[in-house]
């Protein structure tokens, strides 16, 4: 084991340079642009690429955005915009100054968290609305006090709000959710198993499905651009939808008034009326249907996906199969109230859910989100049971319920066909929840399908591709994409690791300076081979190839310092921290290198910067109380080889 030549002040194991370790397991359109929705023969044919598929030109991606408002000008779609703002995608997002959102809180909240002995607090001050977290010691006084004004609201009345800050360029969650149906302030989703404090980045791939218009900074996930959000639009617009609408403006201001004649689409805009089942579905799927794991294909960021094009364009949804021996498990949880950790599906796992509904199934998939939901106008509550029940009523009749009209069952549910087939359940994780469920069931608890436990094909052993393309017998997801599919997945089944070796293996061969697979390597390198110079060799590659993630900078710096270059690990790590500012692992990892390189005064510096925005944060505390008691002692051994990697999303 390679001793650091000089003196290293605190334990290693601090050292959160990355997360979970690898295993040991080596081994054709008129004058208006318009088109009949007749198909010429040539369309009966298998469907063979993306441009055979899109009939919409502003699909294209040197087509630009616009923005909602352009599109609600009067004499153009004033009358759909008035009805969509007041629903819940026309809410999805706002600012936290408005008056509904300060009404909330006439006077302050606190919340306090056992687990760490931490208060939160959530406020009005001066028309802005500020969360604030302290502590306090044993003698009742606050050991730390810090507060940020709160800028964004994402969510809404059906299950509740969270709250965004930003600092500079960076967007962050706060640690207090409000939930709409108990009224009540709490930990947001996800902090009562780990309270991170206010240092949970608000990534692209959580803000997009919340905003139509999004301004992210390239290759900084959690930073976005000044202004953050394109024509000031927060919620989700038209163009989620509808795709970008530059080509439709500029087509309508030319030829004003003009109507298209019977059988004519206008392709200048995607109309999701017009779209095949599967493109209209993707539409709902971004964002409605999750998976085990979602790669993004290389070169591709989570905002490249157009409605109008597929979905598998850009991105992969793949899920692990549910085994043959945990079949019993996900019957019995049909049945009862979902359980965290267990085979029960998120919120977010709706189309999948409904395409295990025989409803589904025995209508050739013309059964679709827009059955049920119409997106421009949301039913009032006065108005949803009778919505609800009359796209039931558009296939069934009133004879279809085999209930007798007396039995309790139907009186107690008066006829709202939802009631039985559709029922409300909470959703694991999310405190106050209460979602449809979305596999429509004869009966309560019904047994899931068989269709619910089908397992790999051939040519992707261990995963189901959800969103795999039709009539596209030899589509494939990249193979960059994949052995990131597996890396994900393994982690939830290490039954897996196989699969991920193997295909890196095939990669090195095949794709060696790619960065992902050059970080893969390197992971290797450092945490199985204990080869400290080939993984430093690998993650220098990473970067040189364009890899700007934290992880490829802790893991290079890692190398370096176990070599004994610990100025080269330096100048690596205050990279990352100049890339990524508000980064704990980054700022802790660069913290612990100077102080094994003597160098305290740097160390404790940057520690107190970080801590003036985050004081809440325990691992920066601790190096910072380490610090103030730092004594020259024997030296201590890097953070070497056993330390855990992970590997860039």
């Amino acid at each position: 084991m390679r001793h650091h030549p000089r003196t290293l002040v605190f334990a290693p194991a601090r050292c959160l340079a990355l997360c979970l370790a690898l295993p040991a397991l080596l081994g054709s359109r008129t004058e208006l642009g318009a088109q009949s929705t007749k198909a010429p023969a040539e369309a009966a044919q298998p469907e063979k690429s993306t441009a055979a598929r899109a009939i919409f030109r502003n699909t294209d991606p040197s087509v630009p955005y616009v923005g909602s408002k352009t599109c609600a000008q009067s004499g153009c779609h004033a009358d759909i915009d008035r009805n969509y703002q007041p629903t819940a995608h026309g809410q999805s997002m706002t600012l936290a100054n408005i008056p509904s959102e300060l009404a909330r809180i006439p006077t302050p909240v606190t919340v306090f968290n056992p687990k760490n002995n931490r208060y939160y607090s959530v406020y009005q001050q001066n028309g802005e609305l500020y969360q604030s977290a302290y502590e306090l010691d044993k003698q009742g006084r606050k050991i730390y006090d810090i507060a940020h004004k709160i800028d964004y609201v994402m969510g809404g009345d059906l299950v509740g709000s969270i709250y965004l800050f930003q600092l500079g360029s960076w967007m962050l969650q706060a640690p207090l959710s409000y939930y709409q149906r108990s009224h009540t302030w709490e930990l947001a989703p996800g902090y009562v198993e780990d309270d991170i404090g206010f240092t949970r980045m608000a990534t692209t791939g959580c803000v997009m499905c919340h905003s139509g218009q999004p301004e992210p900074t390239p290759k900084r996930d959690g930073s976005y651009k000044q202004p953050s959000f394109r024509f000031g639009e927060l919620s989700i617009g038209c163009e989620a939808c509808h795709g970008p609408g530059a080509l439709h403006v500029k087509q309508m201001e030319a030829v004003r008034g003009a109507i298209l004649r019977a059988g004519q689409v206008d392709t200048s805009i995607v109309n999701p009326a017009h779209l095949s089942r599967r493109l209209a579905d993707d539409l709902c799927k971004e964002c409605h249907q999750q998976g085990d794991t979602q790669v993004l294909y290389p070169g591709k960021t989570v905002l490249d996906y157009r409605p109008g094009l597929p979905l598998t364009d850009t991105i992969a949804k793949l899920n692990l199969p549910i085994k043959p021996e945990q079949r019993v498990e996900a019957d019995r949880l049909e049945a009862r109230p979902p359980v965290p950790g267990s085979l029960e599906q998120s919120i977010e796992w709706k189309n999948s859910a409904l395409e295990m509904s025989k409803c589904y199934q025995a209508t050739d998939g013309q059964l679709t989100c827009s059955t049920c939901h119409s997106i421009h106008h949301q039913p009032s509550p006065g108005e949803q049971k009778a919505a609800y029940r009359g796209a039931c009523l558009g296939c069934h009749t009133v004879k279809s319920c085999t209930l007798g009209p007396e039995d309790p069952r139907r009186v107690g549910a008066r006829d709202y066909c939802i009631q039985c087939h559709m029922e409300k359940r909470a959703v694991a994780g999310v405190a106050h929840s209460n979602d449809t469920k979305h596999r429509i069931v004869r009966y309560p608890g019904q047994p899931l399908p068989d269709v619910a436990f089908e397992q790999p094909s051939a040519d992707m052993p261990g995963l189901l591709w959800t969103n795999r393309p039709e009539n596209e017998p030899g589509a494939r997801v990249p193979d960059v994409a994949l052995l990131e599919a597996y890396y994900t997945a393994a982690r939830k089944d290490p039954a897996l690791w196989p699969l991920w070796f193997r295909k890196l293996n095939e990669l090195s061969k095949t794709q060696p300076d790619d960065p992902t697979v050059l970080n893969s390597l390197g992971a290797v390198a450092l945490a199985e081979k204990k080869d400290n110079a080939g993984a430093a060799n690998y993650f220098a590659r990473a970067l040189k190839q364009g890899s700007e993630e934290p992880t490829t900078y802790m893991n290079l710096a890692t190398a370096l310092a176990n070599l004994g270059r610990g100025q080269q690990a330096e100048r690596i790590l205050e990279l990352g921290v100049a890339a990524y500012p508000y980064h704990e692992q980054l700022t802790a990892r660069l913290a612990e290198q100077y102080a094994m390189d003597q160098d305290f005064s740097r160390a404790r510096k940057l520690v107190e910067q970080y801590r003036s925005k985050f004081p809440e944060d325990p691992q920066l505390r601790a190096i910072e109380k380490d610090l103030l008691n730092t004594q020259v002692i024997d030296p201590l051994s890097v953070p070497n080889s056993t330390t855990p990697f992970e590997l860039p999303h």
